[in-house]
């Protein structure tokens, strides 16, 4: 039977010191051993996305990583990307004047992050992927592909005034889909993209039905992976709304949670 994994980094496979344990490298070797692709599934930048999969091994196997909340597809292969999504100039530039003095937002590249002020969570988790962040007042200094981007209201909206925003970002940028997470974020991504859609791709692109695929999540990014996958399973540290979708619940990233899954569900079962 023809398998494959999916898993989510922080809050998921990771500790809480952004690290993995001894027992996740151990077990994810003995899955990729199997000869099952396990496939890092985030939404960090692809150049830590990257050389966080390298630390579970998955290059020596010619495996596969989905960056940028599925808007980055990479193969250890061929050294390459299968596919990036970007935003077109024009919809920087559309993005950035509706924006700018109104919301807080995060252009993601590849390698870096785009704002327009100094954020506290933002910059932390730039230093924690070891990507650049640079602070823009302009559209023209982004010099590089923008692959998603997350708009943020200073203080949670109304639901009103949450519908009324994603109206107008929608059809502001027709071209690209629009996913609201709470009332405060919202995240822009090419049409059709996200972490579900780019498992459903890999699958078809690895010949794996999907009913044999398997997805690892915590949070709001993880809603369409946890959907689309044969079987989601919600660490028990995920938000409500994960644990609702999910067919099964594993321990807590601090317990090791997908990890035992997959010892206990899959390796026990394999011959």
């Amino acid at each position: 039977m023809k398998r494959a994994i999916f898993a989510d980094l922080d809050g998921t496979l990771l500790q809480d010191n952004h690290k993995f344990s001894k027992i996740t490298k151990k077990t994810i070797k003995q899955i990729q051993d199997k000869g099952i692709p396990f496939v890092v599934t985030t939404g960090r930048l692809a150049s830590d996305a990257i050389r966080q999969a390298k630390k579970l091994k998955v290059h020596k196997y010619n495996g596969y990583v989905l960056a940028n909340n599925g808007s980055a597809a990479y193969s250890f292969a061929t050294n390459s990307f299968l596919w990036m999504m970007i935003f077109t100039d024009e919809e920087i530039k559309k993005l950035f004047e509706f924006t700018y003095n109104k919301y807080k937002v995060h252009f993601f590249s590849n390698n870096g992050t785009y704002v327009y002020e100094k954020g506290e969570n933002s910059f932390y988790w730039a230093k924690v992927m070891k990507t650049s962040y640079k602070i823009i007042n302009a559209p023209d200094q982004i010099t590089e592909d923008i692959t998603h981007a997350s708009v943020i209201a200073h203080e949670p909206l109304s639901d009103s005034a949450a519908a009324h925003l994603v109206d107008e970002l929608k059809a502001l940028l027709p071209l690209l889909d629009v996913t609201q997470y709470n009332n405060r974020v919202f995240e822009i991504s090419a049409k059709g993209i996200s972490k579900g859609s780019a498992l459903k791709f890999l699958s078809h692109h690895l010949g794996v039905p999907i009913e044999n695929t398997f997805s690892f999540g915590d949070s709001y990014n993880d809603i369409e992976l946890i959907k689309q996958a044969g079987t989601g399973v919600a660490v028990n540290n995920a938000i409500d709304e994960i644990k609702a979708l999910a067919q099964e619940i594993s321990l807590s990233n601090k317990e090791n949670g997908p990890a035992l899954y997959l010892r206990d569900k899959i390796l026990k079962n394999e011959i």
